[in-house]
């Protein structure tokens, strides 16, 4: 069997474009966000903006994703909050703990989605 690599180069470009083209790319984001993770390039300037772009949007992503895709986007409760790409629902609801988000989307959660209670 063989065993797919991943260019840390390509990584924040590839995750750039399925957020940006979600409709017509047909990729699991959250998988892609967790390279990124894993691979250590969530600073770059291109995850960032993909980041913002895709809490912009989230509501779209998320209402659209099973006639753009044929599945739902899902939360994966065995994982971390850190790991906010695996919570994106909960993120969607307002559910989210603001603090676990890093800075670069705080402003956009707070805006859109966040309830304080």
């Amino acid at each position: 069997m063989a065993v797919k690599t991943y260019s840390k180069e390509a990584l924040a470009p590839d995750y750039q474009t399925m957020v940006l083209e979600f409709e017509n790319v047909p990729f699991d984001l959250q998988k892609q966000r967790e390279l990124i993770y894993e691979y250590g390039v969530e600073d770059d300037e291109t995850v960032r903006f993909a980041d913002q772009y895709l809490l912009d949007n989230l509501a779209d992503f998320i209402e659209n994703s099973p006639e753009w895709h044929g599945f739902k986007i899902q939360d994966n409760e065995s994982q971390p909050l850190e790991k906010w790409w695996w919570h994106l629902n909960k993120i969607a609801k307002g559910e989210y703990p603001i603090d676990k988000l890093p800075e670069h989307l705080r402003e956009i959660y707070r805006e859109e989605y966040y309830r304080e209670d």
